[in-house]
């Protein structure tokens, strides 16, 4: 049975020499309640490591401990498994065990110079063979010097070259082209991919002559190949009753083939590699099938390996992406905040990690008016920030040209439908502020309604009903918005904001919500007087450090925009203030 033998513990913590791998699944820690072998130390991890066995194979897997899992030196990382081959040396902490696996015996069929790399399982069909290479420090030189000198000098060509490449179109054409200098009496060569339906399809293909340049391959054999995971050798495949009436071996009259599997790290299969010939003299035998099966275990983990590096690659490049379409999607906030007399005026927007889809603008419109506009696009990601963009320019554009302000919001609407929304749509507040009347006159197409501080009752309202609230922009052609206008009094401020405010989470997953909302913007106990803690920007610093206060370090999980403007006292300087800028955030009084 496969076990593990204790080769050093510290103080003599475990007494057991030799521990039976019995079980699917056996954990490695020091809670002798979850796990199934116990190092009751206190450099180990709780549950600091896991064996898992597959078939007739084990892996190793770290389970993000503090001081790592170490297989032959080398650390294992989460969440990939790691193989494990006889006498291989697992290191936990100061605890260093050997994987003992009696099953590997060597074999008596495989030629010489393999006999000390090479344990073979014979299955029960004779023609299949399943094997697997095995590296010692103690027989590598054996290795070297008993090997026939032409085989040996490929499998060294083939080991360093795969070792060397990270790009994978190059690396597995490399494979097809070796394969066809170290078989002389192949026609063709096919390297074998599995689609994301698990279909083979070839990822390169050789061929010796022009007339037998083909992309069909033997569906047959590949698929037996994969499905048993073996190695597979038929010296004459046209009379190989295993095979059947196979119409890829009658059409290209393949008479002997070989099929290796290629698998990844943790021994699931990602392609094969079929090579085959037509001349009935040219026949491949055992000792090619050995050394194609070498080669096959190489080449599958030199192509999982620039898989991963193609994908770190791609990470990386999306990451790039991301933040220059952070930094677009910056660049159409407004950088200053509006000089109205009068009144005071705040800004605040906080990114999530991925770009999102807030937006928010300040439009300077004929006879000393000021436009206020918030919106929030549906969805995440670049196509989000990509809208904000077409959105920045249709409001301005509507705003500019139609006085009227539902009117505005209507072509608005068109304008987006026509320009392509899809299946998104655009939740957005505008507000218009006339400072000759002090009025506000306010159009919410499906976005939360703004929310009014009247200084003399000290109420905080909904500036706008549910029943004048709109559709969001580019739900409906033709829908007729419908404007309300609010008239503000000394005192009174106005406050709107994305999603991001009330669907932030603290650690426990709890969310803000519309509750907490209201108190941070009109909070019941304020000690400063009224009027000093409802102006705009005392308002909206308060918003943003309740939500800050309540995700209490968890990240964002959406980007979160808060704007506040306010009508200054009668008693308040109405003489031009300086302007506090602090990215993202703005504030100005005037």
């Amino acid at each position: 049975m496969p076990s593990l033998i204790l080769l050093k513990s510290p103080d003599g913590v475990i007494t057991n020499t030799t521990i039976p791998l019995d079980a699917d699944q056996m954990i490695i820690g020091r809670d002798e309640t979850l796990c199934q072998i116990v190092i009751p130390h206190h450099a180990v991890s709780r549950k600091h490591a896991q064996i898992v066995r597959s078939g007739n194979q084990f892996f190793i897997e770290d389970l993000k401990s503090r001081n790592k899992t170490f297989v032959n030196s080398k650390e294992v990382l989460p969440p990939q498994r790691q193989l494990l081959k006889p006498d291989d040396r697992i290191k936990i902490c100061d605890f260093l065990f050997r994987f003992h696996d009696e099953r590997a015996v060597k074999p008596k069929d495989l030629p010489e110079w393999m006999t000390k790399d090479v344990a073979e399982e014979q299955p029960d069909d004779a023609s299949m063979t399943t094997i697997e290479a095995i590296q010692s420090k103690n027989n590598a030189q054996q290795f070297l010097e008993a090997a026939p000198s032409e085989r040996l000098r490929a499998l060294l060509e083939i080991s360093t070259n795969l070792s060397r490449m990270l790009e994978l179109d190059p690396l597995m054409a490399q494979i097809a082209q070796t394969l066809f200098s170290v078989f002389k009496q192949a026609d063709r060569c096919f390297v074998l991919m599995l689609d994301d339906n698990g279909r083979p399809y070839p990822k390169v293909m050789r061929s010796r002559r022009a007339a037998l340049d083909d992309t069909r391959f033997s569906r047959t054999i590949v698929k037996k190949t994969i499905e048993k995971m073996e190695s597979y050798l038929s010296e004459d495949a046209s009379n190989d009753a295993a095979l059947g009436p196979a119409a890829s071996i009658a059409e290209f009259k393949i008479r002997s083939v070989m099929c290796v599997p290629l698998a990844n790290a943790e021994g699931q299969a990602i392609g094969a590699i079929q090579v085959d010939t037509q001349d009935r003299t040219k026949k491949f035998s055992r000792d090619d099938l050995n050394l194609l099966t070498i080669v096959g275990n190489l080449a599958g983990v030199a192509i999982d390996k620039a898989r991963m590096h193609e994908a770190v690659l791609a990470r990386e490049k999306e990451q790039k992406e991301i933040e220059l379409a952070r930094k677009v999607q910056l660049g159409f906030l407004p950088q200053t905040l509006p000089q109205v007399p009068g009144y005071e005026f705040f800004s605040h927007y906080s990114p999530a990690q991925t770009v999102g889809g807030d937006y928010y603008d300040f439009v300077t419109l004929p006879d000393g008016r000021m436009a206020v506009v918030l919106g929030d696009v549906a969805g995440k990601g670049v196509p989000a920030a990509l809208l904000v963009a077409k959105l920045s320019s249709e409001v301005r554009f509507c705003l500019l040209t139609v006085p009227n302000l539902a009117e505005a919001i209507c072509l608005l609407n068109e304008q987006m439908i026509r320009g392509g929304l899809g299946d998104r749509f655009v939740t957005l507040a505008v507000m218009v502020l006339d400072p000759s009347t002090h009025t506000v006159t306010i159009v919410n197409a499906g976005h939360m309604s703004p929310k009014l501080y009247r200084a003399a009752t000290r109420e905080l309202l909904d500036a706008i009903s549910i029943d004048a609230t709109g559709l969001p922009i580019g739900t409906l052609p033709g829908y007729p918005y419908e404007q309300v206008t609010v008239q503000l009094e000394p005192g009174d401020a106005i406050a709107v904001f994305t999603d991001g405010v009330t669907d932030a989470m603290n650690p426990a997953g709890v969310m803000f919500g519309p509750e907490a909302t209201d108190r941070s913007l009109h909070p019941q106990s304020d000690t400063v007087g009224s009027a000093e803690a409802q102006r705009a920007r005392r308002m909206g610093e308060r918003l943003v450090a309740a939500v800050r206060a309540h995700a209490n370090g968890r990240p964002q999980n959406d980007d979160i925009a808060v704007v506040t403007f306010s009508r200054l006292p009668n008693n308040q300087a109405t003489g031009t203030h300086a302007v506090t800028q602090q990215a993202p955030h703005l504030a100005a009084v005037v």
